[in-house]
């Protein structure tokens, strides 16, 4: 298994290369970050073409709730750390031999597995904000008579982590040259939850067209009644699922990691068919695992 010893070689010269040049360059930790990413934004030109899924990494990112506390972070970011995180799990699972391959690709999945559960989490928490949101901005509206004032005063008397995304947006309208649009677009890229997308539907062609708006937010009230408590149950099961399984993979990836720092287990696994196979199987099934949390969360 040269070729394995010889990427970990690789691997780990070019981190160290790479951390060391960074650290000397680097007077602060917040500033090696943003050096960091920015410098490399452009080594991932190419994957300008895949858009689609582009925007699905940063639609996760937005509505797991990092983007509030790591506002560097992107799809561009994410894509990089994906690519370094997956040369560390050949480095420490390479003693598996091939099998190490669908350990390092599971390792990778599992940052994003981490943001549908905390995207899950989110959702459920504004399926039962949402009741109250249209309430309040009714409210408002009908004394505003303007869409993004009534935002701005309901986004004081809802629960996180609608409470943010309406701040946020909100804000990034009044400071810059957004349109009305663009600012409920991102509303809606942020919070993802389909019956918030009707009422950002509404909002939308109410500023455009004009019309009787606050009979279109007693309609989505009373539909919203109605799914409310359907909608509950489907999140909290999505929300169990996922944890229950992205839980079972951290232990099974934490004890295929021990096995591999064994001389005499790891070189059973790497020479024998058996060994392999059994590998292999497990990593199958840490890969289907995570793809289920990807489906649970998708359909919930």
């Amino acid at each position: 298994m040269h070729y394995v010893a010889f990427l970990q070689f690789a691997v780990l010269s070019t981190l160290i290369y790479i951390t060391a040049t960074e650290i000397l360059r680097a007077k602060f930790r917040r500033r090696l970050f943003e050096s960091y990413f920015s410098r490399y934004r452009k080594a991932f030109g190419f994957l300008e073409s895949r858009s689609n899924v582009l925007k699905g990494i940063d639609a996760l990112v937005a509505r797991s709730g990092i983007k509030g506390k790591l506002p560097f972070l992107d799809a561009k970011n994410m894509v990089f750390a994906s690519c370094i995180l997956f040369l560390a799990g050949i480095y420490f699972f390479g003693r598996l031999g091939f099998a190490a391959l669908f350990y390092a690709a599971a390792l990778v999945y599992i940052p994003y597995a981490g943001m549908m559960f905390l995207a899950t989490m989110n959702a459920k928490k504004v399926k039962a904000a949402y009741l109250t949101f249209l309430s309040t901005f009714t409210g408002f509206y009908n004394i505003e008579g303007n869409i993004i004032n009534a935002l701005k005063s309901t986004a004081a008397y809802v629960s996180e982590p609608l409470r943010s995304f309406l701040k946020r947006n909100v804000f990034l309208f009044e400071k810059t040259q957004r349109s009305i649009a663009e600012c409920l677009d991102n509303i809606a890229f942020e919070v993802g939850d389909k019956e918030f997308r009707k009422f950002i539907n509404f909002a939308k062609m109410n500023a455009k067209y004009g019309g009787n708006f606050g009979k279109a937010l007693t309609k989505l009230r009373e539909q919203a009644e109605k799914l409310h408590s359907l909608e509950a149950i489907e999140s909290a099961n999505a929300f169990v699922g996922s944890l229950v399984i992205l839980f079972m993979i951290v232990i099974n990836l934490v004890l295929m990691l021990n096995v591999s720092n064994d001389p005499e287990v790891a070189l059973a696994i790497r020479n024998t068919v058996t060994g392999q196979a059994i590998a292999i199987s497990n990593a199958a099934a840490i890969i289907f695992g995570l793809y289920m949390i990807k489906n649970i969360n998708s359909s919930a």
